[in-house]
């Protein structure tokens, strides 16, 4: 690719004019992009020039636009400045706007705004069609690298599912182990409870025995007072056991 030709300032500063939103109301391009407009020129002077050149003076701006082969046109809206190289969205394209001599100064009030000769067109076409390459390569790789970034955000969300699937079965798993001994120790415990009634009703019932064995014995003792079962005696069953004697 051949170097570029610098793009005036003045032209510069024109066109970062008009891609600035906050200017839609008073300057802005034409609805098909091939010229500008000024809606309000007190605006432009008062908010808009001194914010990109030297001066704020309405009629200087329009001179230097005079100056770079502009044609201006009346119309209802306001003025309206073009050039067949001041596009919208074509900003490769300002390098071909030349400021005229003085000669050309002169002549330009009876002549039509210059054309770009045959040789800058295709020159201009090639530019234009080497930055459509370049920027349809650029979305190309862009777009592999968003499938590449799309295919590891799957795999790493399917590599965590079978992650959260595996928890969940394990949990589950020892769920399930947890309620089994859980019911173990419940059934033991039961088990215990069960024994533990039976050993105190066989105890009950031993002592119930023993106590109508001991009363059946005292009937047919030979002193009915006499508790032959215990090694001490009252003092009134020793009376009735002397007595006996007697």
């Amino acid at each position: 690719m051949s170097a570029r030709t610098p793009i005036p300032t003045f032209i510069l500063k024109t066109y970062q004019m008009l891609e600035e939103p906050q200017n839609g109301n008073i300057v802005s391009w034409t609805a098909q992009g091939t010229a500008f407009i000024v809606y309000n020129q007190q605006l432009m002077e008062k908010q808009v020039l001194q914010n990109f050149f030297k001066h704020s003076n309405y009629s200087s701006f329009v001179r230097q636009l005079n100056l770079y082969n502009f044609k201006k046109v009346r119309s209802k809206e306001g003025q309206i400045f073009k050039h067949k190289c001041f596009r919208k969205g074509m900003k490769s394209m300002l390098q071909f706007i030349k400021r005229r001599n003085q000669d050309d100064l002169q002549t330009s009030q009876i002549q039509e705004e210059p054309t770009i000769n045959i040789k800058e067109e295709q020159n201009l076409f090639k530019e234009c069609a080497l930055d459509i390459k370049e920027t349809n390569n650029k979305l190309k790789e862009d777009m592999k690298l968003l499938q590449e970034t799309s295919s590891y955000l799957i795999d790493q969300m399917q590599n965590l599912n079978h992650f959260v699937y595996n928890q969940s079965v394990d949990i589950e798993v020892k769920f399930k182990q947890v309620g089994q001994m859980l019911h173990a120790i419940n059934e033991e415990l039961r088990q215990e409870n069960k024994s533990d009634s039976q050993t105190n009703k066989l105890l009950g019932d031993y002592k119930n025995t023993k106590e109508q064995e001991f009363q059946e014995s005292k009937i047919g003792s030979p002193n009915p007072y006499v508790d032959y079962n215990s090694t001490a005696l009252n003092p009134l069953d020793y009376e009735c056991f002397i007595d006996s004697f007697l």
